[in-house]
């Protein structure tokens, strides 16, 4: 879907593989604290603050809304028994495997 708005492959590449140096401060930030948030991580109140100071609280509540959608309906196909483990993404014709855990050396480096 976002390749169809108009992001990048590369941008959405840095994204899927948390190189947050390689990608706008902005999605730097929307998906630092995404991942932060969703590790219950410590550093995600420092993200927090930093995305109310952007944003305003409505950029809070919709980044929080965004979370939980993008967890929601795949955890019911999953549960259901019509949804499969992701391995893979295609972005911009080319397939790549998913990352589970978040390359730590990429997070201290944006977070810098």
């Amino acid at each position: 879907m976002a390749e169809r708005g108009g992001l990048a492959p590369s941008a959405l590449r840095a994204i899927a593989a948390r190189d947050y140096g390689a990608i706008p401060a902005e999605a730097a930030l929307a998906a630092r604290f995404t991942e932060a948030t969703l590790r219950h991580a410590p550093e995600a109140d420092d993200l927090r603050e930093e995305v109310v100071r952007r944003w305003g609280k409505r950029g809070l509540i919709a980044l929080a809304f965004a979370m939980l959608s993008a967890r929601m309906y795949p955890t019911l196909k999953y549960a259901l028994g019509h949804g499969h483990a992701c391995t893979r993404l295609t972005i911009g014709g080319e397939t790549l495997p998913v990352h589970r855990e978040p390359d730590k050396t990429a997070v201290k480096t944006a977070a810098a």
